[in-house]
């Protein structure tokens, strides 16, 4: 097995590990609501509830973008694409591809400096939680990022292999409705 392809599967488990990490913050999500709900109904006030469901969806929804573009999952409009095959097809999927990674890599390169801006001056959350910001900036920053590797690495698949194809076969991005 070449180091590209152990490369590729290294890839593929990190995509699946942030899909793992964001279902994890769903759940937490499920259950800091819960626990904000018991404790008006007992009358207790638990400051940080709803600030830290808002800082885990911000972290799932960054965190899942890679597994699922790496598992179709992503909707894409096709009036365009539909009408192409061939090379012209695949070069208009790839150029889609390619800009997306490029404004993906823009906005992570600037996201993960901004949690280092906070970190650095140890910026505080507006909320009564008064939470160090980088630590719920951190997870959102790091799925982008682990985003714009999945789009990165899926030019490079293409380019090598001529096709726009995953693990499944069929585009890298499944049209809505279609199966696998």
């Amino acid at each position: 097995m070449s180091v590209l392809q152990h490369l590729d599967r290294a890839l593929h488990r990190l995509y699946r590990g942030c899909g793992y990490l964001a279902a994890a913050l769903i759940v937490l999500i499920a259950g800091l609501v819960l626990v904000n709900i018991v404790s008006r109904m007992a009358g207790a006030f638990v400051p940080g509830m709803t600030e830290g469901a808002g800082y885990c969806m911000a972290g799932a929804g960054a965190l899942g973008l890679a597994y699922t573009f790496g598992e179709h999952g992503h909707i894409r409009v096709t009036m365009l694409i539909e009408r192409l095959r061939g090379r012209a097809r695949f070069g208009l999927e790839l150029w889609a591809i390619g800009i997306a990674g490029m404004l993906l890599c823009y906005l992570a390169y600037f996201l993960l400096r901004m949690v280092y801006v906070s970190y650095l001056f140890e910026d505080r959350s507006d909320g009564s939680d008064e939470l160090l910001i980088w630590i719920p900036q951190a997870p959102m920053a790091f799925g982008f990022a682990v985003f714009a590797v999945s789009l990165v690495h899926a030019i490079v698949v293409a380019l090598a292999t001529g096709r726009l194809d995953g693990r499944r076969g069929g585009d890298l991005v499944r049209t809505a409705g279609e199966r696998a």
